[in-house]
């Protein structure tokens, strides 16, 4: 597809085929078109708006951003990740406090009861989870973070989805993530920024501890 993309076959401006007419055009399947189309949307080539479908970009001639995870040690990563979502995400939600709309506060608020019927239910969230943090970029009306969270999420969406499973069958930890969600909604609810921003920040500290083990406030040794 990039090759495709390069050569002018899907220019600048136009949008892609739809899912299963570009699975069909280079056989291959969905999961494997999903991540092709994931990382070129972190490459800056392809953008996603929501309900009109994915675009083709103008190409810069810079190298793209890419972040590079300690495979060698999966809990230093985690917290690393965890370190630069503190920033990004925390403003993030101050600005989405201060411009979301009330479309924006219903997903929030669908995500998190969706979220709580799972902790109910004993079953993985990650889904609802991870929507729930997108919408909180999106609600920043500022396009760079939503794509940056896109971006980002390609490397803790694994992280979450692990962290969830194992906390379905561990007594409490779901329950507290969910109440760490339940406060950043309502501090987003009441346009409270300050509060938006200490509730992410808490939350994103505690599921990094929960995942690898390990505090953020100190870096190993």
């Amino acid at each position: 597809m990039s090759d495709d993309i390069r050569k002018g076959i899907y220019p600048v401006g136009s949008k892609l085929p739809v899912e299963a007419e570009l699975c069909e055009h280079y056989g291959v399947s969905r999961t494997v078109l999903r991540e092709t189309v994931a990382r070129l949307k972190s490459d800056g080539v392809l953008d996603t708006q929501q309900g009109r479908g994915t675009f083709v970009l103008a190409q810069s001639v810079h190298t793209p951003f890419r972040l590079k995870a300690h495979t060698e040690d999966l809990a230093q990563s985690i917290v690393d990740l965890a370190e630069l979502r503190l920033g990004v995400e925390g403003t993030a939600a101050a600005l989405a406090a201060q411009r979301r709309t009330n479309a924006q506060l219903a997903r929030l608020k669908d995500c998190l009861e969706r979220m709580e019927r799972a902790v109910r239910d004993g079953v993985n969230g990650s889904e609802a989870d991870l929507e729930f943090h997108r919408t909180i970029a999106e609600a920043t009306g500022n396009g760079h973070y939503r794509m940056f969270m896109d971006y980002l999420q390609k490397f803790f969406a694994v992280a979450i989805d692990t962290a969830r499973s194992r906390s379905a069958t561990t007594q409490g930890l779901s329950q507290l993530a969910q109440l760490e969600h339940e406060a950043i909604y309502r501090a987003i609810a009441e346009q409270d920024s300050d509060a938006a921003e200490q509730a992410i920040k808490q939350h994103i500290r505690a599921a990094a501890t929960r995942m690898s083990g390990r505090s953020l406030l100190s870096k190993a040794a």
